[in-house]
């Protein structure tokens, strides 16, 4: 099996490229980005690394190496800088967007495609209408925010990450949604006070605020790559588990909900039982995305004509 990055020399790109190598999932993973000698030197220095635990091939060049690729994860942006909400990166990644489409048509064959360029839902909804895939085999990568929200969790109740159950659907921005109303602990439902559910609330939304006033440049590469793997190896494995993404519905709008993952891509969009408050937010939401949607097509209309 082929998986290929793009924007593989990027931070984002090339940390995701090592972390699935480290997995020995696949048998080749292609860097592929504009700047060809940064991604050439990252497959030679990461073909040593992984030699001694890994058997995977490291590859690297333009988009003619997307060819036979099973798996595309797409890391393509702007580059980073100091916004307010990732809305500030649209106008420039859509315009990579529609550049690095007509290559996926051109030089792959029906492969699934992990998308990761902000602002996602968006960019993802758009995404449908300019390359040749069938809509469940389309993924958006919002996983770090139902990551962040068990971190947050497992901060406030000081109960280990991994003995915490949670998700987070609507937007992978501003208009997240967490699901206080479906939290687990070691497989049983809890319920926060107001208060801890307060605090949780100011942890992720203090989070985007905090690390861009770093003003660093970078993404998050650490855990954005360790997320992009884990749904690569649902694929991969076809494990069939419900991992959180931004996914296209049958009305064509792409949101965070809860996807089963599997060989196919997107399995089935699971219905998880929201409250009444929760499923209001998840449907202003969900009009929200719609309407900058419409924005985009209607600029698109309009400087055509």
């Amino acid at each position: 099996m082929k998986v290929s990055i793009l924007g593989g020399a990027g931070t984002l790109g090339a940390t995701t490229a090592f972390v699935l190598a480290q997995q020995n999932l696949v048998d080749e993973i292609s860097l592929i980005d504009l700047k060809e000698n940064i991604a050439a030197s990252h497959k030679m220095d990461m073909e040593q690394a992984a030699a001694e635990f890994s058997s995977v091939e490291i590859t690297s060049g333009d988009f003619s190496m997307l060819q036979a690729s099973d798996i595309i994860i797409n890391t393509v942006g702007i580059p980073e800088k100091q916004v307010q909400s990732r809305m500030d990166y649209l106008e420039g990644n859509y315009k990579i967007i529609q550049q690095i489409s007509s290559h996926i048509n051109q030089y792959t064959k029906n492969p699934i495609i992990i998308s990761a360029t902000n602002p996602l839902d968006i960019i993802h909804t758009l995404l449908q209408d300019l390359v040749a895939i069938p809509k469940n085999r389309m993924i958006g990568f919002s996983l770090n925010d139902t990551f962040r929200f068990r971190w947050a969790l497992s901060k406030v109740l000081q109960e280990p990450i991994e003995n915490i159950e949670a998700f987070v659907f609507g937007e992978h921005g501003e208009d997240q949604i967490p699901i206080f109303s479906r939290i687990y602990i070691n497989q049983k439902q809890i319920q926060l006070a107001e208060e801890q559910k307060q605090l949780v609330i100011q942890i992720i939304r203090n989070w985007f605020s905090d690390y861009q006033s770093l003003n660093s440049g970078r993404t998050s590469g650490w855990l954005s790559s360790i997320n992009l793997v884990k749904i690569t190896k649902a694929i991969v494995e076809d494990t069939k588990e419900i991992i959180p993404s931004s996914v296209i519905g049958k009305d064509g709008i792409s949101i965070g909900q809860a996807a089963r993952i599997g060989k196919n891509g997107v399995e089935a969009i699971e219905e998880i039982p929201l409250t009444l408050e929760e499923t209001e937010e998840f449907n202003r939401v969900k009009q929200k995305i719609n309407e900058q949607v419409k924005l985009i097509h209607e600029g698109i209309t309009l400087h055509k004509s």
